[in-house]
């Protein structure tokens, strides 16, 4: 008796899981930090205006988690139809572009050729 499911299984080993929301792993780690960098500082700033910091950590709380949340759904629509770590090799350019990092890829613009012409015979 021989199992065929353990072909395919084998074929999904090396990509990332999926958490939550069509998040990746590291995509899910970065939209809560991004989330919480954004909604902490300003509803404790808010909190801290209205003379109430801790409902105003409450509201940082729910606006990270709702901003994680919108974020997964744009996510979503976003990455239908595009190979698997599409936008992070994307950011990966973009950043190197703007001379912040260095993705590790080649990117030449122009035409490349073997150095060979019509002249060179052996």
């Amino acid at each position: 008796m021989t199992d065929d499911s353990d072909d395919l299984l084998a074929e999904r080993l090396n990509h990332e899981p999926v958490v939550l929301l069509g998040y990746t792993d590291s995509e899910f780690a970065v939209a809560v930090k991004v989330a919480c960098v954004i909604a902490f500082p300003t509803t404790l700033f808010i909190g801290f205006t209205m003379g109430k910091p801790l409902p105003g950590l409450a509201g940082g709380f729910l606006l990270a988690l709702g901003l994680v949340v919108l974020g997964g759904k744009l996510m979503v629509r976003l990455k239908r139809g595009k190979p698997d770590y599409y936008y992070q090799t994307q950011m990966k350019l973009a950043l190197q572009r703007l001379s912040l990092g260095h993705s590790g890829l080649l990117s030449y613009r122009g035409t490349m050729s073997i150095g060979r012409t019509h002249n060179n015979r052996f």
